[in-house]
């Protein structure tokens, strides 16, 4: 069978490549340099089985993954494969973001939930996942430098997942045709911000001192950001609302936090 992978260069994207073939399955990455993927020729022109969409803006730090926005690049995308997938007949697995109601609002999530309800009338599925394991990595270098930083008191509660958790349950879902059409997924331990920053500290190999930025300011410095760089400023106010919510979905990946960090390189992250 056909896998289109929308995103497929990216870290889920190649996870996903990896598991549709080691299932003898023929994954199709499909990435910004094959074509613009707000056009819905340009995804059905593969005519796969299956579409999986886990393409969208980035929600890395610093300047250098782009400014647009994610109303601005996950929705053209997001409904491009829904045009897409209706004229191929193909079954379409989006992958969101598992929030709180408090944090609907919020541009991040709003942009994936304007997906997620286009895709009412088609074989499909939408699975909201929790933050991955990975973004929490992503501030290792920030602690070997002995310093990490969050935002609030730190009791916001999150189960964060693994990545290659996440693409075996993408593909799961992809190739398995019946079941829900929603899953949440999240990983097997629940942890607050403190102590997820606690776990990071541990693995930088020196002594780490986690301080603190109060909602409030995190809040303006996210709105001054949005006008200057809508896409930093749009996650900075997810990370916020992350700040005060708990964020917690079922438990379906097996891989712990703390054995991901530690099977990590020295100087990877």
């Amino acid at each position: 069978m056909d896998v289109l992978v929308i995103g497929g260069g990216g870290t889920l994207g190649r996870l996903v490549c990896s598991e549709v073939s080691s299932r003898g399955h023929h994954a199709i990455p499909l990435g910004r340099r094959d074509g613009d993927l707000r056009e819905p020729d340009v995804i059905a022109r593969a005519n796969a089985r299956v579409i999986v969409n886990c393409a969208g803006a980035s929600v890395a730090l610093g300047f250098g993954h782009g400014w647009r926005g994610y109303r601005a690049v996950d929705v053209p995308i997001g409904h491009a494969a829904i045009v897409a997938a209706h004229r191929t007949n193909a079954r379409l697995v989006y992958v969101g973001v598992h929030h709180s109601p408090a944090l609907r609002d919020t541009a991040y999530v709003e942009a994936h939930e304007r997906v997620a309800e286009a895709m009412k009338d088609i074989d499909g599925a939408v699975i909201r996942a929790t933050g991955f394991f990975s973004a929490y990595a992503a501030l290792l270098p920030m602690a070997r430098r002995g310093f990490l930083v969050d935002i609030g008191d730190g009791k916001a509660r999150t189960n964060p997942i693994a990545e290659r958790d996440l693409a075996e349950i993408i593909v799961d879902v992809a190739l398995g045709g019946d079941g829900p059409r929603d899953i949440a997924a999240g990983g097997p331990e629940v942890f607050t911000r403190r102590e997820i920053m606690e776990h990071v500290a541990a693995c930088a190999g020196r002594h780490v001192r986690i301080g603190s930025i109060p909602v409030w300011l995190a809040a303006m410095n996210a709105a001054a950001l949005r006008l200057v760089h809508p896409r930093m400023g749009q996650f900075a106010q997810f990370a916020v609302g992350l700040a005060k919510h708990d964020v917690i979905a079922p438990a379906l990946g097996t891989t712990r936090f703390g054995d991901y960090l530690m099977g990590m390189p020295a100087k990877a992250a």
